[in-house]
């Protein structure tokens, strides 16, 4: 009469069986999880990434992305006071990869001939820039550049040493006069070796002797302060 108890039992001992299998399978090792955790997290600077939340556990994004909508607005800020004070043949802007570029060509109302000395006609520009850069948080790079023709003085003896010199002051200047702060700048010279133009023509290398204030992008700035000690 009580036979029955015996399938009951038997399905009850599969059915045990069977969840202790799933959840066999179901738990996680947390030796096997922190170990597979640990050689993932190899492949990205060797930091180990258990409880460790990308930006220190805050949100948003600490490179400022929301900056680069604003590189369009800073352009047009500088474009119409280009055109205000009829500055069309000596300030160009762009917005390429790194970020929005402004070109100031270096002329002879900017630098006497083989001279990095800032002339007053170029330091209201710069001040016009002071307002537009504390808006952003995004980092700052001047570029010198030159064009290719030789120079050799007792100050300068090479094009790259022009350039680096030229990019010393604006970044100074900023610095100094339009407190930017020194840990959002940075500055390249690259005398001849990045034109923007051909140097086969006068007007080209004109073009060419520039000094380059990029407002880099988010991403820029993140590679910029992924070096930094």
């Amino acid at each position: 009469m009580m036979r029955w108890l015996l399938t009951y039992a038997d399905v009850i001992t599969l059915m045990m069986a069977f969840f202790i299998i799933l959840l066999t399978f179901s738990t996680v090792s947390r030796v096997k999880y922190q170990a597979l955790v640990h050689e993932i997290s190899g492949g990205f600077n060797s930091e180990y990434a258990i409880n460790n939340p990308p930006n220190g556990g805050q949100t948003g994004d600490k490179t400022g992305k929301s900056g680069d909508a604003d590189l369009q607005k800073i352009q047009q800020k500088i474009q119409s006071y280009v055109k205000q004070q009829h500055l069309q043949q000596n300030v160009q802007t762009r917005i390429d990869r790194r970020g929005l570029v402004i070109s100031i060509l270096s002329d002879k109302s900017q630098y006497d001939s083989g001279s990095a000395d800032l002339k007053p006609f170029l330091l209201p520009l710069l001040d016009q820039l002071k307002a537009p850069l504390e808006k952003t948080r995004n980092d700052i790079r001047v570029e010198g550049n030159t064009d290719n023709v030789p120079i050799s003085t007792s100050e300068f003896a090479s094009n790259w040493d022009l350039s680096a010199a030229r990019a010393t002051g604006v970044t100074r200047y900023l610095i100094d006069h339009d407190d930017i702060k020194p840990t959002r700048i940075s500055l390249a010279g690259y005398g001849e070796f990045r034109p923007a133009n051909s140097n086969d023509t006068e007007a080209g290398r004109q073009a060419n002797r520039r000094v380059d204030i990029v407002i880099l992008n988010s991403e820029s700035t993140a590679a910029e302060q992924s070096v930094q000690p």
